[in-house]
């Protein structure tokens, strides 16, 4: 079945100027041709009234449609003012890794076009048409054809013959280079900026329109003096209608040619078939272009291929337009929109440290978050309000993931309305991160589906007994620490590497803007089914995390036993550290091995196998055969860093050598771990009725949680119930998507109380998860409840002595777990 390609529209630029009835017929006429076109429409007006709307508005949504995953290609709405002003605000929020894009413009679009074709090895930029441009469909035939043709990924070839014209003498016959496409006024923007240099053997295809000629030599001469022709071979000039000379007359084209030639020195190839004239012929930034000069004839062969590259990574430092504290910025000032959140209170704490002012906006906050934001001495505003940010006036704003210009119930948020006003800096917190953090540092970043928050609070517990002092930020509150973050070294930082999308602007995962030096992948399931279409969409991200460690020359640690797992670390050709419970295991990597372990009522005691064979064995505070392998992907990682710290070549890695007096201090420092907050935390134990509190929320980790307290409640002989109590809460578990799997995970309770399925308003009726066929599929031991204060009270009316109660939820269960924990 051939999947139908999807096109973004968006409003980087100018005013519409034209009808809505002709924007239609475009739009239809795409539609007609096989593709899903969706419009993000510009909702706010610029004070000037030059451009389509506001500047972070325009930003906000450009970068939506760039990182939204389901659209292949964005066309352009229309030139005009607007483009150049962009940039600064796009390398707030942009990622350093893009999925595979197609931007389709003309004009003011060069200018993005080209800076993005620059930053990112995979976007390409073609230069024909704005999507309701008049003649999009009425132009040179050979122009549709071509264009639409590139969309579709055909191949072609095509040559055309023009005049050329040079002062050098000795020029070769042939000259092969890159297709650089811009409108003269934009190349003269993009000349300005400074860490943008253009390919080597570029061929610089220049156009513009109603321009004075001493403007013109203006616009050349900055080009010169900027030295932005350096790696130029040649210029093709398209066509420059409008354009007048010192008589205010259309300027003659053999002037306009000497101009350029007497003044870069360069091969100027005649050729109007791209401009703002009729034909509008499509060109590709960086394909490959072949000129051909002889006496009689010369011509330009376009080929529309650009060299393969198997980097995905942009080479742009993280540094560019972000203002820090140093001596010249004594006091900066960063809001908070969305403080309330876990991630964004630790992000929070760390500007904190970092000696940042912070202010910050949510709905009321609740226990234990409001103690936390308290004790960080920030007192949010509550409620998402207008006049917040002219109250706090500051130097940038970070919003969390879930502010959206839309709330779950419908309701419009004025905050960021009046934020898409302004043109104050906005990130989202992985990009803060990245940008504010971890530029200079050794990232070591925990992914996968389960086990993030425990492996690196465990990472993090081991580096700092073994003196490396490591800054953190995790998800949640290790056992270990005051707090689930740090600042401490500027050159070591461990981070919960999350695969959820980052901002309503950026829908790629967080871990992507976290500069990795060492990834560990842990396990890849199907999750987060409000932004990923299948488990195929959420491995290409974990595979694109996996590349990138390798662009930056870092080490992959993967669990060997997840298939999809192995496959990102092997696709991804980076070096590789394994780690699995498989003793028969066969492979190239060297390989940590998880040979057996024992539950005791203080935790697990592990044995394994190093990568030269020979056993190591230690106890640590945690439970389970899930928590066993995150103790055994640990020391991958730290097998990982000591080869960093001692900054060995990668083509040794499987010359491992036990080192007994470093791996004492490891034995020492696993059996001081205390595990993680609300992962397998006792809140009560009274009356010899356990209460524990549990992050599990997804159905693979329903299971192993509830299998290691079945271990437990073995290990210290209790004898009644397993009671497990799950809170459907995040954007997976309210859907139905993963009902069936859910219905099969509580296998081993005794009984399952279900707790109130959330509403949410952007939901259909039919995408909701149904709480009482769940509980029906899991038998007559569960009951779904519609109240959680009619769970509450059951469950305080039927448990007994013996019997052991787990709350599971990925927030709050509404208090639940705390308040049985105080009134049983």
């Amino acid at each position: 079945m051939t999947v139908k390609k999807q096109i973004a529209i968006v409003h980087p630029a100018g005013k519409l100027k034209i009808s809505e009835n002709d924007k239609l017929k475009n739009i239809q006429k795409l539609e007609e041709m096989g593709y899903i076109v969706s419009e993000i429409k510009p909702q706010l007006d610029s004070f000037h009234n030059c451009t389509s709307s506001p500047i972070l508005e325009r930003v906000t949504q450009l970068s939506h449609a760039l990182t939204m995953r389901k659209y292949d290609i964005i066309f352009a709405a229309r030139g005009g003012v607007g483009c150049t002003e962009l940039i600064p605000y796009l390398e707030n929020i942009l990622p350093p890794v893009l999925p595979p894009k197609t931007l389709v413009g003309f004009s003011d679009v060069s200018f993005l076009g080209n800076y993005l074709s620059l930053k990112y090895p995979n976007f390409r930029y073609i230069h024909g048409q704005n999507v309701f441009a008049q003649n999009l469909f009425t132009g040179p035939i050979l122009d549709q054809n071509v264009l639409f043709s590139l969309l579709k990924d055909e191949e072609s070839e095509n040559t055309f013959n023009s005049a050329v014209f040079y002062e050098k003498k000795n020029i070769s016959p042939n000259i092969d280079g890159v297709c650089i496409p811009l409108n003269l006024s934009l190349a003269e923007s993009l000349a300005s900026i400074r860490h943008i240099e253009l390919p080597r053997n570029n061929i610089l295809f220049l156009e513009d329109c109603n321009e004075y000629l001493y403007r013109i030599i203006r616009k050349i001469d900055s080009l010169i003096n900027s030295n932005f022709l350096k790696n130029t071979k040649a210029i093709v000039l398209g066509d420059f209608s409008g354009c007048l000379d010192a008589f205010e007359k259309e300027i003659d084209r053999n002037l306009l040619i000497k101009v350029f030639s007497s003044k870069t020195i360069l091969p100027i190839f005649d050729l109007p078939i791209f401009g703002h004239a009729e034909s509008r012929f499509p060109l590709v930034a960086n394909s490959k272009v072949i000129l051909n000069l002889n006496e009689n004839s010369s011509s330009v062969t376009f080929t529309h291929r650009i060299e393969k590259n198997e980097h995905i990574a942009t080479t742009f430092s993280p540094d560019l337009y972000c203002t820090k504290l140093d001596h010249s910025h004594k006091s900066i000032k960063i809001h908070m929109t969305g403080v309330g959140g876990t991630g964004m209170a630790q992000v929070a704490g760390l500007f904190k440290s970092a000696g940042y002012s912070i202010s910050g906006s949510d709905n009321p906050i609740y226990p234990p978050m409001d103690k936390i934001i308290s004790d960080l001495g920030i007192k949010p505003e509550v409620g998402f309000l207008q006049g917040t940010i002219d109250k706090h006036h500051p130097d940038a704003i970070i919003l969390a993931n879930v502010v959206s210009r839309l709330s779950a119930s419908l309701k419009k948020n004025d905050e960021l309305e009046d934020i898409l006003t302004k043109n104050i800096p906005v990130l989202s917190f992985p990009s803060a991160l990245r940008k504010y953090f971890l530029s200079d540092s050794r990232n070591i970043i925990v992914s996968g589906t389960h086990g993030k928050t425990t492996t690196s609070s465990l990472i993090t517990h081991l580096l700092t007994e073994l003196n490396e002092n490591p800054s953190f930020l995790i998800g949640g509150r290790p056992a270990n620490f005051d707090a689930g973050f740090a600042l401490r070294s500027k050159k070591l930082f461990v981070l919960e590497g999350d695969e959820y999308d980052s901002a309503f602007f950026d829908k790629g995962p967080k871990f992507l803007h976290y500069e990795p030096k060492i990834t560990l992948i842990n396990n890849i399931e199907f999750d987060h089914a409000d932004i990923y279409a299948n488990v195929d969409a959420i491995e290409m991200e974990f595979l694109r995390l996996a590349k990138l460690t390798k662009e930056r020359n870092g080490i992959v640690i993967a669990n060997l036993d997840d298939p999809r797992s192995l496959r990102c670390a092997k696709e991804s050709k980076a070096f590789v550290i394994g780690f699995s419970r498989n003793k028969k295991i066969k492979t190239r990597f060297p390989v940590w091995i998880l040979k057996e372990y024992k539950t005791f009522s203080s935790g697990i005691e592990i044995t394994c196998i190093q990568p030269n064979g020979k056993e190591f064995k230690f106890k640590s505070g945690i439970f389970g055969l899930h928590n066993a392998l995150n103790a055994i992907g640990s020391l991958a990682v730290l097998h990982a860093n000591n080869i960093l710290n001692e900054e060995k070549s990668f083509d040794n890695l499987k010359n491992y050598k036990t080192n007994l007096k470093f791996l004492t201090k490891v034995r020492i420092a696993m059996n001081k771990f205390k595990g993680v907050k609300r992962r397998f935390e006792l809140l009560k134990e009274r009356n010899n009725i356990s209460v524990f509190d549990d992050f599990a929320h997804h159905p693979t980790a329903i299971v192993t949680t509830l299998e290691a307290f079945r271990s437990y409640m073995k290990s210290v002989g209790k004898k009644g119930k397993l009671i497990a109590c799950f809170d459907p809460r995040n954007a997976t578990m309210r859907r139905r998507v993963l009902q069936d799997q859910l219905s099969q995970s509580f296998f081993h309770a005794d009984e399952v109380f279900l707790g109130k399925v959330p509403q949410d308003m952007r939901m259909l009726k039919e995408e909701v998860l149904d709480g009482n066929s769940v509980a029906k599929a899991c038998g007559e031991k569960a009951r779904y409840f519609d109240d959680n204060e009619k769970l509450l009270a059951t469950l305080k009316q039927e448990v007994k002595p013996g019997d052991t109660i787990v709350f599971m939820s990925s927030g709050s269960f509404d208090g639940i777990p705390y308040r049985f924990a105080k009134e049983f």
